[in-house]
């Protein structure tokens, strides 16, 4: 059941990605930063948009990163900035990474 879900947040994630960073994108799933709590369903969330952004750049954002580093770097960005959004936090990980 949980890849069945990991797998429909990836399909969603790269709809929302692909679009070219000029325009503006939604991101399906989850809302703002102040939302983030880092339990299960967050963190598949988290690695689902991550894994997403990588097929459809064709790169590999994160590797060599361990999960628990990355969930520290969203809530460490989201308790700086609680009114951001959830997307917000994941792309400043990629922009770092």
């Amino acid at each position: 059941m949980k890849m069945r879900v990991m797998l429909a947040i990836c399909c969603v994630v790269l709809v929302s990605v692909a679009v070219p960073s000029a325009e503006a994108y939604t991101v399906k799933g989850m809302g703002k930063c102040s939302g983030w709590i880092g339990g299960e369903d967050d963190r598949f969330w988290l690695l689902g948009f991550l894994s997403g952004y990588n097929y459809a750049k064709d790169t590999n954002i994160g590797r060599g990163v361990e999960p628990a580093q990355i969930y520290k770097f969203v809530t460490r960005f989201c308790k700086e900035r609680p009114g951001d959004d959830l997307g917000d936090a994941v792309t400043a990980f990629i922009a770092t990474h």
